[in-house]
């Protein structure tokens, strides 16, 4: 499975990646990502091997895209299915190593993971989350298509313990069919 957008290439995380994704994974200036930063290069290897290994079961429900730029790894996306009992809807998420951003890559795969998702995951709503603070992401959200639904939100991040404020945004399979008849 691999997705190819004018200049990217999303393909599944696999085994041997896991010094570029760590280049990324591994940046503690990241301060708006749940999971993340990994303190150690052996966390990076363990979600490699668990993502690489999810790519082969038939109850995968979290798709995690490494996003290549000019044979390069720069990113890395998913689309999620583990929120929703009923696999109605998907949950997105986009990571940019920094020395690419600002150059519409997120943008770019981010609508490249929406067509996934309403194609290959026959879901019928998509989400995505950010903090209030990451307005780069916000902006990703309403660029590809998506709406604010809810600027309420908290979040607490696992590894600091630290609340913020949190955006939901969301585009249905009719309004992506609909923007993509224009």
């Amino acid at each position: 499975m691999e997705i190819k957008t004018k200049r990217l290439t999303l393909r599944p995380v696999r085994i041997g990646d896991e010094e570029e994704i760590h280049e990324y994974a591994g940046d503690k200036d990241l301060t708006m990502m749940f999971w993340l930063p990994n303190e150690t290069f052996e966390e990076t290897c363990d979600f490699v091997k668990r993502n690489a290994a999810d790519w082969e079961s038939p109850n995968q429900t979290d798709f995690e895209f490494v996003i290549v730029y000019n044979g390069k790894i720069i990113g890395g996306c998913d689309a999620d299915l583990s929120h929703s009992e009923d696999r109605s809807y998907a949950t997105l998420g986009w990571i940019i190593n920094k020395q690419y951003r600002n150059m519409g890559f997120a943008s770019e795969a981010g609508s490249a993971l929406l067509d996934f998702a309403f194609e290959n995951l026959n879901v019928e709503k998509v989400y995505a989350q950010c903090d209030t603070l990451n307005t780069a992401s916000y902006n990703v959200m309403k660029k590809i298509g998506m709406t604010c639904v809810n600027d309420t939100g908290t979040r607490t991040y696992p590894k600091t313990g630290k609340t913020s404020g949190e955006y939901t945004c969301m585009i249905t399979k009719e309004e992506w069919r609909d923007m993509n008849k224009r």
